[in-house]
């Protein structure tokens, strides 16, 4: 790691964003879940309004960020969602809590800026992004209650790809259904 980002993560852990970089857990971090891994390094690369590279020291991963679903480039509105999380994280210092990995092998994870803001909630309330409902019975019922209240004011607002007078969500755009969203025990 070079002594900039050295730097950048001393600005991380000085924001109040705690965690324990030694063991990998993410206890005492920017309000992650207990027993959550924690990364902490630069975004050298963002993909598309959901997918990002991390470089961690002299290692890359791949971050899928969680619980959101982002338009695809060729979709109206991809471009403009890459953009805006380019442009939040973009060679940027930040930390991401994960525990598990998808079927590409990519991180799953929630993604912190250097003052703790929870990136994957903001792509969503800033219209960005749908919240990933599919996948929404992993999540506690706090979270998921934050990511449908940030998807319904970007949609009364009609902020991002809410502005359309019909978006449609990434997973229809690549698999031509809308499935019902599972139902979530108590």
């Amino acid at each position: 790691m070079h002594i900039h980002d050295w730097a950048m993560v001393a600005v991380l852990l000085l924001a109040g964003c705690g965690g324990s970089p030694g063991d990998g857990s993410a206890a005492g971090a920017c309000a992650t879940p207990a027993g959550a891994q924690l990364l902490l390094g630069t975004v050298t690369a963002v993909h598309d309004g959901d997918t990002l590279t991390l470089q961690v020291g002299a290692t890359f991963h791949t971050v899928r960020l969680d619980s959101i679903d982002a338009p695809e480039l060729a979709q109206a509105f991809g471009a403009e969602s890459r953009q805006t999380l380019a442009d939040m994280l973009l060679k940027k210092a930040v930390q991401v809590a994960w525990s598990q990995r998808d079927r590409y092998d990519r991180t799953l994870g929630t993604v912190y800026t250097a003052n703790c803001q929870d990136a994957n909630l903001k792509m969503v309330s800033s219209g960005m992004a749908w919240f990933y409902v599919a996948y929404q019975c992993e999540l506690p019922l706090v979270m998921r209650q934050q990511f449908t209240a940030a998807e319904s004011s970007a949609r009364s607002a009609r902020r991002g790809l809410w502005s359309q007078a019909q978006a449609t969500a990434p997973w229809v755009y690549r698999n031509g259904v809308d499935s019902a969203p599972p139902v979530c025990a108590p």
